[in-house]
């Protein structure tokens, strides 16, 4: 397909494929601020290639902040997580798109996070990070929320009306304090919560989807047989 993006993964095998980086460097969210990371982190050889990548489809006319790079490794491994449970639902595995930094076509070069595509559906993903105050919390989401919003509608603009466009974001929380070597598990719960509501969101999109097909709106009519 001929579908500009950074990543297109046809399947959730294929992006599992891609991803399985992250296990082998046992890869953690962590506390620590993005600009500390990148001077940790850009010598692999994972993070030159990601640059690279994103450099060579020319997807926006904007520069790659290096910090986006580590968000990149953050969202990669919350998109496994929410894939396995995916698979663990019994889905079409082969049947899920999934397209990495989608540039939107008609949208002033922005570009979504993720773009998950099951059949006539299209669920606009955008991941924020919490890492401050809690207080400062909902402004964070909404601020995402509004991106969402607004890179939906440019893409519902474009499509057939037929094609079911809706945003999603999920805020996520950092796991791990790499200076101190402690691990957060009340922020790993709230994260693999939040992936859980994703999850069943992505169910809802899907059996809607089913429901709409000829062959079971003709077993519904059966009902009243």
């Amino acid at each position: 397909m001929r579908i500009k993006s950074m990543y297109y993964f046809e399947g959730i095998n294929k992006f599992n494929t891609f991803s399985d980086f992250l296990d082998k460097l046992s890869w953690k969210i962590e506390r620590q601020l993005l600009k500390e990371r990148v001077n940790i982190y850009q010598s692999l050889p994972i993070y030159q290639e990601l640059k690279k990548r994103f450099s060579e489809q020319l997807i926006t006319i904007w520069p790659l902040k290096e910090e986006e790079v580590i968000t990149w490794f953050d969202t990669l491994l919350l998109m496994r997580r929410l894939l396995i449970e995916l698979f663990k639902t019994g889905i079409e595995s082969d049947k899920i798109h999934i397209l990495m930094e989608y540039p939107l076509i008609f949208g002033n070069h922005m570009r979504t996070d993720y773009l998950i595509v099951y059949e006539r559906s299209i669920i606009v993903l955008e991941f924020g990070m919490f890492n401050q105050d809690e207080r400062r919390s909902e402004e964070r989401y909404t601020k995402k929320l509004q991106e969402s919003i607004t890179h939906r509608q440019v893409i519902a603009n474009i499509v057939d009306k037929s094609i079911d466009v809706t945003n999603y974001v999920l805020i996520y929380r950092p796991e791990f304090d790499r200076v101190h070597s402690v691990i957060n598990t009340e922020n790993i719960d709230y994260n693999n919560y939040e992936i859980s509501l994703l999850s069943k969101f992505i169910q809802l999109k899907i059996n809607t989807q089913k429901d709409l097909l000829a062959i079971n709106q003709l077993d519904k009519i059966n009902i009243y047989y």
